[in-house]
């Protein structure tokens, strides 16, 4: 039999990647205890992702989902900028409450500026069937 060890994380976290120029991925992970506090129902069981600009902190995007479902994919408003994920809780009272913020994280453009950039990426690449 093989040895396997389940993976159970210690502590909470929230992670940003981009995916291509109109998506970006989110995914998050609970350490037990906060799974336990979701389960005791001391949260709602829906979470709100936000995603901020970094330069000036303006919230672009809000997706609900649920504590566990682990990811999701979000849409930036704008190409080329760089931003962050926040993960908030929203309380039996109504009340939202932020519990985990992300990486920074910089989006690809999806057109050729002036000037080469290393930044410049289409989302026609992340379309094409293998071949």
């Amino acid at each position: 039999m093989a040895n396997e060890t389940l993976f159970t994380p210690s502590s909470d976290r929230v992670y940003l990647l981009p995916k291509n120029p109109a998506a970006v991925f989110v995914c998050w992970t609970w350490s037990r205890s906060m799974e336990e506090t979701f389960e005791a129902r001391t949260y709602e069981p829906e979470i709100i992702v936000k995603i901020s600009a970094v330069d000036d902190k303006a919230l672009t995007s809000e997706v609900s989902a649920q504590w566990n479902a682990g990811k999701l994919y979000m849409k930036p408003p704008v190409e080329g900028r760089t931003y962050t994920a926040a993960v908030y809780v929203r309380k039996k009272d109504g009340t939202q409450e932020k519990i985990l913020e992300s990486n920074v994280a910089a989006t690809p453009i999806s057109a050729p500026r002036q000037i080469l950039s290393a930044g410049y990426s289409s989302s026609e690449f992340f379309r094409k069937d293998p071949v």
